[in-house]
């Protein structure tokens, strides 16, 4: 008898030794290192949300800010051979009459009819910057991505150093179609600052892109650029700074930190 029990408490800690490590561990999958030509870029509306002081609608985050949330978040990114491109950036009036004017909590069933409609197009994300809502961000739709700007995130080790670049990031996530994770390390998981891919992850995002035809490659972008410089040169700015921004080295963005000037250096996270 004393034999059969130290056998079945041995089975028992092996047991559940083995369920601990598969609930944490992911597979060892290596990771694809991407070249400057293997990125694809995806862009980006952001919308700055303005409304009556008191009303959860508005937002009080600046052009700079804006800038530094998509260095942020493009440094999460990058591991997965995507760049975040700012295509334009909108400061507009919230459509208030939308939402109960005394309201203090912006719930997700009234956020999309805030959204002007003067400043919606096709052929990008759409992401909009309020004050406050119950959650930290919410992905809608492709045209309706929601991030507030009072988010707070619970601290993990390694993870980010502010919420909104990595609310934006795990926000735009859904948007190529990655579901939550319960690895608090990870960009998916809820309410953390992680902000790790994992290989599974990044090929499946890469994948969702094929769908999405006005997400291009480095190279289809670069001659959008190029053509849109000879006949539009103020519109390419933003363009050219993206392909700087890319890492890696590549004939491309050499020709993009020489369209830019000077001020062409690459930004730094």
């Amino acid at each position: 008898m004393r034999k059969y029990m130290d056998l079945m408490i041995v089975m028992v800690t092996a047991l559940a030794g083995w369920m601990a490590t598969s609930a944490i561990q992911e597979p060892v999958t290596k990771k694809a290192e991407f070249t400057y030509e293997d990125f694809r870029i995806v862009p980006v509306r952001v919308h700055l949300l303005r409304a009556p002081d008191g009303h959860d609608a508005g937002t009080h985050l600046k052009l700079t800010d804006v800038e530094r949330i998509f260095r942020k978040a493009n440094a999460i990114w990058h591991a997965a051979g995507i760049h975040l491109w700012v295509e334009s950036i909108v400061d507009e009036p919230a459509e208030v009459d939308a939402m109960a004017k005394s309201q203090k909590s912006a719930n997700p069933e009234v956020l999309l009819p805030i959204r002007p409609k003067a400043s919606l197009a096709p052929g990008m994300f759409h992401v909009y910057y309020i004050w406050d809502m119950p959650p930290n961000g919410i992905f809608m739709q492709r045209d309706g991505i929601f991030v507030k700007e009072l988010a707070k995130l619970r601290k993990v080790e390694g993870g980010i150093d502010e919420p909104l670049p990595r609310v934006t990031a795990h926000e735009l996530g859904h948007g190529l179609g990655l579901a939550h994770r319960q690895d608090t390390f990870n960009l998916l998981a809820s309410g953390t600052t992680g902000t790790s891919l994992n290989a599974t992850e990044i090929e499946k995002a890469r994948s969702a892109m094929w769908e999405k035809r006005w997400i291009l490659p480095v190279a289809d972008f670069a001659k959008e650029t190029d053509a849109l410089q000879k006949s539009k040169p103020d519109q390419s700015k933003s363009r050219w700074k993206a392909l700087a921004d890319i890492p890696g080295a590549s004939k491309i963005k050499e020709d993009a930190v020489k369209a830019l000037g000077p001020a062409g250096t690459p930004a730094k996270p």
